[in-house]
């Protein structure tokens, strides 16, 4: 008998219709138990199975996550800046995050807060906090919503685009062991873009320097 734990949750949620799904995309962001790329990919594999419609599974995921975005942004908010810090800081450890490495995030955000706000939603573990940080910044609600809403539309549309492409192209039922396989490729993708970025940045700064003598 395959075991699916994946596939068991997802048949879980999906007899919830779309009300389950906005739960569960609302849950991620307080109780991460499972990382938000792999969920997602385990959604776009239920679409393709007919769970939901992709449309709805995209309206619904986003609405979810972002809302979870505004309420941990004004949680930050009402909370105040010791509270919020500390809290900040806790939640940090638990994903193994300095409180040097934080307070850089908190430095991009003052500098950048429109394009900051956007690439964090596109950063594992950077995302979740992001919101805390903005809230804690005051950075201005408008501003954090809508670039918060277009990181979310992108990061949940390109992991439940790859849960239904796999899907569609791999013919194997087991949603988790199709989860695992993407989430395989995405940190092979990873080491690679590391090794190039690693030769490529020290051979463009020496370039620079060369043109500069």
């Amino acid at each position: 008998m395959d075991i699916d734990p994946i596939g068991e949750v997802m048949a879980w949620i999906a007899a919830c219709g779309a009300a389950g799904l906005f739960g569960i995309a609302l849950a991620e962001r307080f109780v991460p138990v499972l990382p938000s790329y792999g969920l997602l990919v385990a959604v776009g594999i239920a679409a393709a199975e007919g769970a939901w419609s992709l449309p709805a599974a995209l309206l619904a995921s986003i609405t979810g996550s972002l809302l979870g975005c505004i309420i941990c942004y004004w949680l930050a908010k009402a909370l105040g800046e010791a509270r919020s810090r500390a809290l900040l800081y806790r939640g940090g450890r638990l994903f193994g995050l300095s409180a040097g490495r934080i307070e850089r995030w908190t430095a991009s955000l003052c500098d950048n807060q429109a394009r900051f706000a956007i690439a964090a939603q596109l950063v594992p573990t950077v995302r979740l906090l992001a919101p805390w940080l903005a809230g804690l910044l005051r950075v201005k609600a408008a501003r954090f919503v809508t670039a918060s809403a277009c990181g979310v539309a992108l990061w949940n549309s390109i992991f439940i685009g790859l849960g239904v492409a796999t899907s569609t192209v791999l013919d194997v039922a087991n949603a988790s062991v199709l989860a695992l396989i993407v989430l395989l490729l995405l940190v092979f993708s990873e080491g690679v873009f590391v090794v190039i970025w690693t030769h490529w940045r020290p051979a463009v700064s020496e370039g620079t320097r060369i043109n500069d003598q």
